[in-house]
């Protein structure tokens, strides 16, 4: 880079002088150039006219899915800038900013540049800009200082990046922007990191019906956002991407609906799922080498799949490849109620309740699955298109439940964001409100729900106006809320305002087949296509264990299996952890169950043994001394 001073080398540009090469970066100088070329003046430039609140909130309501999808990418970014003074900004496909949230020292600075929700940042409105520049070159930009064309900009230090769908689509722009002396290379890494975070969330919804290919050097990286990601029809054809597979393979967007599977592989779906199944494999292209693991569609709901309890018919089903489309969908809606093992009627007790107007209270232990109850409520009533909003009263620290609830003004307190924030019940507005552990609620709030539950008004912290909601109430505890009112530790008059007919969910030990309940959440973490099921003596185990932390502990069991075993394994008490497996209870095959079972296998003593998920010699010696 040159050492001319950037002062100068504006000078010499606006001049209509020579600049130095490599006095500013090339993308830079090829924005001052695109903004000389359409007449844009760098002095004083008229103020492009704000968005009316109801315009900008239609274009916020076009992008609204996307945006949902990268939200916690936004948050999280947002989160590890904010304390250096930024702001981070998303704007849309056509530079309009959508969102804005940071700094409040910094709010003043940008509200005076016009860095505000409503604005257009296109560069041949603004100048040489990162949201503005970014969106025109499809790349990362960062643009400091005296980079900006405009001179009212050089305050500024901002770097952006575009937001791509599956298709190749430009969705908009994610941008951080602060003082020059403070943005730098860590947060533009930042922003290029939370859009890679973004772009996988579309790709896997987008994606859920198609067999996806991922690839990368390191088979450890597999499973990150930045491997290689292609997603295939089942006749083979190419329909999805991410930029890293493109990049590696040297192709663009043009190759969607264009590339075939074989053509990159040498080998068709088929050949290679019988192969390889979904296990790693070697893939080989343009001389290079790669890990690759072809991944099966989303499953379809359980009413359509076969037991995962063992048996070689089941199995060999299991692996065949699923392709309903949006089938995540349909098994969060069907398999949900199945995977909980409900009392006859309860989900549909609470369905009455909820459609009624009558606050639906869940009681039951720890771990209990109060949340995916809540969750097929939810998907069960007429406001499954409306949000499910979930506030956890035990996870959130007391001081700052109340503006989590209500949300707060601009100005309400030290550090509240600019434009405040809407709160939990206003977002509720339409559908659910889920208060989780209901009875770790501070009593000092107790009194302003209960005001919500009879008036439903919500006003914000600092005042204003309220604004009434139409929202439905669940709540759950694994507290004794009769108890805690009796030791004055929650109102006895939101007690009865939330009590009108409780619900209690039983423990797992009283669900019944509790093998066949691990079986259907072996199926909702997709065991099928890995070909994995449970052994006989895995699943008896299951059904004796008393399981304390109820389904929670199970479920967390049954995923860590999945990521400890191979594929097409049959999961045995071998496999337990050796705190459960010393925890197994004690369980003695009489020498008529083992002849029988060894019937059962046409007298294959080793695939009896596998059967109890114990060695063929150990078999052979419970059947002498049995």
């Amino acid at each position: 880079m040159s050492s001319l001073p950037l002062a100068e080398v504006r000078r010499r540009f606006f001049d209509g002088g020579d600049v130095p090469e490599n006095s500013v970066p090339q993308p830079i100088l090829h924005s001052w150039r695109r903004c000389l070329g359409l007449g844009l003046p760098a002095g004083r430039l008229r103020q492009p006219e704000r968005l009316d609140p109801n315009t900008l909130q239609q274009r916020q309501q076009a992008s609204a899915d996307w945006l949902q999808l990268a939200k916690p990418a936004i948050d999280a970014l947002f989160d590890s800038v904010v304390d250096d003074g930024h702001v981070v900004i998303v704007a849309d496909a056509d530079g309009v900013i959508l969102n804005q949230m940071g700094h409040p020292a910094f709010l003043d600075r940008a509200e005076r540049v016009a860095l505000l929700p409503g604005m257009d940042w296109r560069e041949d409105v603004r100048g040489t800009n990162a949201i503005g520049t970014a969106l025109v070159t499809g790349n990362a930009v960062r643009v400091r200082g005296s980079e900006h064309y405009l001179e009212r900009n050089r305050q500024l230090s901002c770097t952006a990046s575009t937001i791509l769908d599956p298709q190749g689509r430009l969705l908009g722009a994610l941008d951080v922007s602060g003082l020059p002396r403070k943005l730098g290379e860590a947060q533009q890494l930042q922003v290029m990191t939370a859009v890679r975070h973004i772009e996988q969330r579309l790709f896997d919804e987008h994606s859920r019906s198609l067999h996806e290919l991922r690839f990368a050097p390191d088979p450890a990286t597999l499973a990150t956002p930045r491997c290689a990601r292609l997603a295939f029809d089942d006749d083979g054809v190419l329909r999805a991407a991410n930029r890293a597979a493109l990049a590696a393979l040297g192709l663009d967007w043009h190759c969607l609906g264009q590339t075939r599977f074989a053509g990159l592989s040498g080998l068709s779906l088929e050949h290679w799922l019988s192969r390889h199944g979904s296990g790693i494999a070697s893939l080989r292209h343009g001389g290079r080498l790669y890990s690759a693991s072809l991944l099966p569609p989303r499953l379809p709901s359980l009413s359509e799949r076969p037991s995962l309890l063992h048996s070689e018919p089941a199995a060999r089903a299991a692996r065949r490849p699923a392709s309903a489309p949006h089938a995540e969908n349909s098994h969060d809606k069907v398999g949900r109620k199945q995977d909980l093992a409900l009392p006859a009627g309860m989900l549909d007790t609470a369905r009455r309740l909820l459609e009624a107007d009558i606050p639906v209270l869940v009681l039951g232990e720890t771990g209990a699955g109060k949340e995916r109850f809540v969750q097929a409520l939810h998907a069960a009533s007429s406001r499954a298109a409306a949000p499910l909003v979930a506030v956890n009263c035990a996870a959130i620290p007391e001081g700052l439940i109340e503006s989590e609830l209500f949300g707060y003004e601009e100005g309400a307190f030290t550090g509240a964001r600019r434009q405040g924030a809407r709160g939990r019940l206003r977002e509720a507005d339409g559908g659910v409100l889920f208060l989780d552990e209901i009875g770790d609620m501070p009593m000092s709030l107790q009194a302003r729900l209960l005001r919500v539950l009879q008036e439903r008004l919500v006003v914000p912290l600092g005042g204003g106006g309220g604004q009434k909601v139409d929202i439905r109430i669940v709540a759950a505890t694994h507290r004794d809320l009769g108890d805690e009112v009796a030791a004055g530790r929650f109102r006895a008059d939101l007690y009865y305002r939330l009590c009108h007919y409780p619900l209690t969910l039983p423990p797992l030990r009283e669900r019944g087949d509790v093998a066949q309940i691990a079986a259907n959440l072996l199926l909702q973490h997709g065991s099928a296509g890995r070909g994995i099921t449970l052994s006989p003596a895995l699943a008896d185990f299951i059904r004796r264990y008393p399981w304390p932390g109820n389904l929670r502990q199970l479920d967390n069991l049954l995923r860590t299996l999945l990521a400890l075993v191979d594929d097409d394994t049959v999961l045995t008490p071998d496999h337990l952890p050796a705190t459960l497996r010393a925890a197994q209870p004690a369980q003695r095959q009489t020498a008529n169950t083992l002849h029988s079972l060894l019937q059962q296998h046409g007298g294959n003593a080793s695939a009896a043994a596998r059967a109890l998920g114990i060695s063929r010699s150990t078999f052979y010696r419970r059947l002498r001394d049995g």
